[in-house]
């Protein structure tokens, strides 16, 4: 309830309550399958209704009427503070200030409503503010600090814990039960038991990073957290400066971490998968750093041999900062996609859909939801335990809400014991003393090496300080396949006595409250029974019975026994020890009852209170890339999974694309093959274990390139791919090179067809110039886009015009596609078959370019019917010579590969073409050749040298199909190879002077991957290519546009073997093979 004046609550009205019963709930699909947002029309009507109201209220005072309806009064003011109810240019807004304006001076309304209005308009904005300017602000600092801009302390690092609950009844240390007693009753394990949701092992592992991230009390005051109050990463970063300096590599100016560091000493005890996942989290921050300095959106950053030490310094912390809050982010999204579905049991419904906490909204009475002001660990959801100095002590800094030790799985169980006799040497748990931990402490700490060289779970690291992928894939696996144990009373194992008795002891120490004060506390209700009524009813009285706490019998009475009363009940054991959950919808975690409300809360609090996970999580801060690259993909595969990203991405060999393993790894594979087979949905998932795949060998030797292509030992990868999307025979270009010269000899051998071809590209090109460019003031220069507007298209327009599809242009409104989504769907079934589409994203991309296939195949036409029948209606224009070559295609006599012929034409010629277009007028616009260029009759040899000199893409793959030694190197049978045709090419092996452009060179020399040149052949490309230069050349004064419109703009990813460049897309968040823009001017 608005508790404000009501003069300002929202009044009901008819338009409002017609609308709601009329609309889909808010959020809702709607019957045609669409998202709707119920208040739309229900606003447009309030909108309508209010201006109508307010004109109404004018008239009235300008007749001088001398009282004012109370309830139209509020309506003014609701139609003033409900910005969603209001279409401002209606311009109900003025109408509602000039009433007031009209209100005689002494009337005690006039100044009510002047306040009001007065505070409506200042709490428009946020007061006070939420974050400040620069650098100091926009960056996580190293200790936690400045994320609440007016308490900087909030949260940081080595500041005390806050208390959340009021202690309501006493709970004195000599009337308690001892500790030892309350384990051996209430908690120690009788038996393992799996967890009925089929959570694994690794849920926990991950579960343990984001506990550790927000609580480490400190052995020197308990009362103290060592680390912030923030999810942000501090087990990988550290929880100061000391400790980030320790993890990061500034010689290099690149803002990397040093290879698989991690700064949280207490993990190297903790299972080895918690470790492993703070490896992958290590990886991937240096794949950030390194694509964000690649990318250099904004022009800043520069090879790190020309800069200074002091300007080094300045970019490498740039970098990392940046790379650190892009990593937060996928940290954050992690725990908002794969943890929390995991723990709502939305995994098991087949269900993307998660929480959001971090954007901006209103609340009912206008005023902005708190968001990013900040966050403190209290003891009672965060009361960690740090006894004494051993940094180390397995699972012993959890606190009250997330003490989950119960749920230790079997293998991590025999793993902690394994540990605890190395460590107390061979000492039983019920004989080792807080003393022996102090002594361990030491032990331990002293044979500790530095953080590039901690190893854990028996794994080795390689000479460059990184660890082996198959290992760190291997225990990842293993605690995937690992079922974790039930929550619940009588579950924790034997191992952690010891760690729980002196939890117990600590938040005796600390006062925390009782189980009930913290039931009220979250405003739980419990049901109560009367004999008199036929239906329990809610009351918010806590529990008033152990039985009611646990029904289990022997638990209760246990409880009872040792406590008494069940308002004594401490928090710590209540909530371990409490009835739980059971699996229902909405439910996967299935911790006691009490628990499973108060984590929601928590990750709630801790997430939307951050102002970089809110105010300054922007674009800005984060760079456009690393701002879309860590966002929560909802429809991403694996039902919005973002671990499943992360493991491909840093363990690429490890996993294969549609593995449950990757997808679903908190979730036993088990478990997911039956909720798979419930959902109908097991055909798309592998359930086998992934085995590691070896790395690509890269070859890089011209005389070993040159003979891998033409070695029958060799084959091209790409038939399997295309064989995914396209059904049956006849799309050529990913065949064998016989079969594909094959074909280009009877298709384009033709001159008389080839001279056609090249017509048709040239006078596209100049057609596509005029119509896309505009003039300047004064209207003696134009400008066109000619990448975005010309380049891309001019290949659609060819393919187009071969397939018979109609385009769909201004002066066209009936076509079947644009030029753009022609374009679009093309280079998208080029990229799936030919480039190696990131492993994540395959079996989401998959399904989208079938359906190009299969509407393009449409638009082609039905292979049932003939293709005489079909020829002319579908090939219309017999200028430009494409009669000619699908006549070729019939005398083919394959009259059922045709559709696919034509798609494969369309594919090879489209995305391909269109880039080598791009860099030869790149290479040529304003260079010293361009006169020589514009002068010739022949400039086949300029356009081979672009081709050679700036390729599309870096090479092409192969694999062995037997052993095979070439150039000294063995390749073994199913070896992938990556041959770098762009590499060698500028090898001196290759020619003389392999870096400047000679258009005398002889044709042998030219290498090709498996695209245009090899499917369409040398004289093809190259007089096509030559006509579209020649036609951009035709203009006079032909240059580059000003500034970066005139610029290229591509960066190499070296995570990418097959391309040469990559560029961003029109929408600056993701990388992709092809250009988006760049632009030129010209004589108008």
């Amino acid at each position: 309830m608005n508790r404000r004046s009501s003069f300002f609550r929202r009044q009901p009205s008819v338009s409002s309550t017609s609308a709601k019963a009329d609309a889909p709930t808010n959020g809702h699909a709607a019957s045609n399958g669409t998202v709707t947002d119920s208040s739309t029309s229900a606003n447009a009507n309030h909108a309508a209704a209010t201006v109508k109201l307010l004109q109404g209220i004018r008239d009235q005072l300008s007749k001088g009427v001398s009282a004012i309806n109370t309830s139209a009064v509020s309506a003014v003011a609701d139609a003033i503070r409900h910005r969603e109810a209001i279409d401002d240019r209606k311009l109900a807004l003025e109408h509602g200030i000039t009433v007031v304006s009209k209100i005689p001076e002494n009337w005690e309304l006039a100044t009510t409503m002047q306040n009001k209005i007065i505070e409506l308009f200042y709490n428009d904005l946020a007061h006070p503010h939420a974050t400040n300017i620069g650098n100091q602000y926009a960056w996580r600092a190293a200790d936690g600090s400045n994320n609440n801009v007016q308490v900087p302390s909030m949260g940081q690092a080595h500041t005390p814990y806050a208390r959340s609950v009021q202690q309501s009844h006493p709970l004195p240390k000599k009337d308690l039960p001892d500790a030892s007693l309350i384990f051996d009753a209430l908690l120690k394990r009788e038996g393992f038991t799996q967890h009925p949701a089929g959570l694994s092992s690794l849920m926990f592992s991950f579960a343990a990073l984001v506990i550790h991230s927000i609580f480490r009390t400190s052995h020197k005051d308990v009362n103290i957290n060592d680390t912030s109050s923030y999810v942000d990463l501090s087990p990988l970063y550290g929880v100061d400066q000391k400790e980030q300096d320790t993890v990061r590599n500034r010689a290099l100016g690149l803002g990397l971490l040093h290879p698989d560091v991690f700064a949280e000493d207490r993990l190297l005890l903790l299972p080895p998968a918690v470790c492993v996942l703070l490896v992958l989290f290590s990886r991937n921050h240096n794949y950030i750093a390194q694509r964000i300095y690649e990318i250099n959106e904004r022009g800043n950053y520069k090879d790190p041999k020309d800069l200074t030490e002091k300007e080094r310094a300045a970019q490498d912390e740039e970098l990392f900062q940046t790379a650190r809050l892009v990593n937060c982010g996928w940290f954050g999204s992690v725990v908002f996609s794969d943890y929390f579905s995991s723990i709502l049991g939305l995994v098991r419904e087949g269900s993307h859909w998660s929480l959001n906490p971090f954007g901006e909204f209103r609340q009912e009475d206008h005023d902005l939801f708190a968001r990013g002001q900040g966050n403190v660990c209290s003891v009672e959801v965060g009361s960690q335990l740090r006894s004494l100095l051993l940094p180390l002590t397995p699972c012993q800094q959890f606190n009250c809400l997330y003490r989950w030790h119960a749920t230790t799985s079997e293998a991590d169980e025999q793993w902690v014991s394994k540990v605890f006799e190395q460590i107390f040497h061979g000492k039983s748990p019920e004989e080792v003393t807080p003393k022996d931990f102090q002594a361990a402490a030491i032990e331990v700490a002293a044979k500790r090496p530095d953080v590039e060289h901690w190893t854990f779970g028996n794994i080795e690291r390689q000479p460059d300080g990184s660890f082996k992928d198959e290992d760190l894939a291997k225990i990842l696996k293993n605690a995937t396949e690992s079922p974790a144990a039930a929550f619940g009373a009588r579950g924790t194992p034997a191992s952690m006595r010891l760690h729980e008795m002196m939890g117990i002891e600590q938040n005796r120490r600390w006062g925390v409250c009782s189980l009930n004060d913290f039931r009220r506390y979250l405003g739980l209700k419990r049901m109560l029974h009367f004999a008199n009524l036929a239906h329990p009813v809610e009351s918010s009285i806590a529990y008033s019975s152990f039985l009611e706490w646990n029904p289990r019998e022997e638990i209760a009475e246990a409880a009872e026994k040792l406590y008494g009363n069940i308002e004594y009940l401490e928090l710590y054991v209540g909530l371990q020890a409490e009835e739980t959950k059971p699996v229902v919808e909405g439910a996967g975690l299935c911790p006691g009852y009490t628990i499973s409300r108060a984590i929601l809360a928590d990750a709630i609090a801790l997430t939307r209170g951050d102002r970089y996970f809110t105010y300054d999580y922007t674009p800005f801060n984060l760079t456009s890339w690393g701002f879309a690259d860590c966002q929560r993909e909802p429809h991403a595969y694996g039902f919005g999974s973002t671990l499943g990203r992360l493991f491909q991405r840093t363990l690429p060999n490890s996993f294969t694309e549609d593995s449950t393993y990757a997808f679903f790894p908190l979730l036993t594979p088990s478990t997911m093959k039956t909720n798979l087979t419930k959902l109908h949905r097991l055909n798309e998932y592998d359930m086998t274990r992934p085995a590691d795949q070896k790395p690509v060998q890269v070859v890089r030797d011209y005389a070993t390139v040159v003979e891998i292509l033409k070695s029958v030992k060799f084959s091209s990868p790409y038939a399997t791919r295309a064989a995914k999307i396209i059904k049956g025979s006849g799309f050529f270009i990913v065949d064998s090179e016989e079969k594909r010269k094959e074909l280009y000899t009877k298709l384009f051998a033709s001159p008389d067809l080839l001279n056609k071809t090249a017509t048709f590209f040239h006078e596209t090109t100049k057609r596509l110039i005029s119509s896309a460019s505009f003039k300047l003031v004064g209207g003696k220069t134009a400008i066109v886009d000619i990448v975005r507007d010309v380049l891309k298209l001019v290949p659609a327009y060819w393919a187009a015009d071969i397939a018979g599809i109609e385009l769909k242009t201004k002066d066209n409104h009936d076509g079947d596609l644009t030029p753009l989504e022609l374009y679009t769907m093309l280079s998208e079934i080029y990229e799936f078959v030919f480039l190696d589409t990131e492993k994540a994203k395959i079996k989401v991309v998959e399904p989208k370019v079938r359906q190009h296939v299969e509407k393009l195949l449409h638009h082609i036409g039905d292979p049932r019917v003939s293709f005489a029948e079909n020829v002319v209606s579908l090939f219309k224009n017999k200028k430009t010579g494409q009669s000619d070559l699908l006549k070729r295609l019939r005398e083919l006599g394959r009259s059922s590969e045709l559709p696919n012929m034509v798609l494969a034409v369309m594919v090879g010629a489209t995305a391909e073409i269109s880039l080598n277009l791009t860099n030869l007028v790149n290479a040529y616009l304003g260079s010293e050749h361009e006169q020589k260029i514009r002068s010739s009759a022949d400039i086949s040899g300029f356009v081979r040298e672009s081709v050679r000199l700036d390729p599309p893409f870096e090479g092409v793959h192969r694999v062995a199909t037997s052993e095979a030694t070439v150039g000294g190197t063995t390749f073994s049978k199913g070896s992938r190879v990556f041959v770098d045709i762009a590499a060698v090419s500028v090898d001196a092996a290759c020619c003389a002077n392999p870096t400047s452009v000679d258009p005398t060179r002889k044709t042998e020399v030219y290498l090709h991957g498996d695209g245009s040149f090899k499917s369409f052949g040398d004289e093809f490309n190259v007089k096509i290519l030559s006509e579209v230069l020649k036609a951009v050349f035709s203009y006079k004064n032909v240059a580059r546009a000003p500034g970066q419109s005139g610029v290229l703009k591509r960066f190499v990813d070296t995570s990418r073997l097959d391309l040469r460049f990559a560029y961003m897309d029109a929408a600056s968040k993701y990388t992709t093979p092809f250009p988006s823009s760049m632009s030129i001017q010209y004589d108008a």
